[in-house]
């Protein structure tokens, strides 16, 4: 999975080494970025979940991951994106490879799910996603249930 710009590249994180970078990041943006509890941050879903490495000119730089959350219903989670790599669209095009790794593996799925953080909304709603439901709070961070067809 290539980006428009040809430096960044994403891939299935399928080794260890891949998986321990996907943690990393995510520790960075939600441990120590934003004060959340490590233990809610790898919490019992990693193993069954496939993950997305992000990386640019070789670094990594992005991650999320997305599991069967129902039949037909896939579930995109932990996205994050570090410091140094925000506003240069790469939650964008990390979004559209997680999208396109769920419709490449989950030929059945009908829908894309996400809890988004309440700052991030305006982000998911410009790739489609639209709020569905009321709001909820996770590790001290209010959240709300947004999802689109897939």
């Amino acid at each position: 999975m290539t980006s428009p710009s040809n430096s960044l590249v994403f891939s299935v994180a399928d080794t260890k080494h891949d998986l321990a970078w996907c943690a990393h990041i995510r520790t960075i943006v939600f441990v120590i970025g934003q004060n959340c509890p490590p233990e809610i941050e790898i919490d019992e879903h990693e193993n069954i979940c496939r993950h997305i490495l992000g990386r640019d000119c070789g670094r990594p730089c992005a991650t999320a991951r997305w599991r069967v959350y129902k039949q037909g219903v896939a579930k995109i989670e932990r996205v994050a994106v570090l410091d140094a790599w925000r506003g240069k669209r790469i939650g964008q095009s990390l979004m559209e490879a997680v999208i396109a790794d769920i419709k490449a593996t989950m030929p059945d799925c009908k829908t894309l799910r996400l809890g988004a953080q309440d700052y991030a909304i305006p982000f998911y709603e410009r790739l489609g996603f639209a709020v569905d439901g009321d709001g909820f709070m996770e590790a001290g961070i209010p959240h709300h249930w947004m999802q689109k067809a897939a």
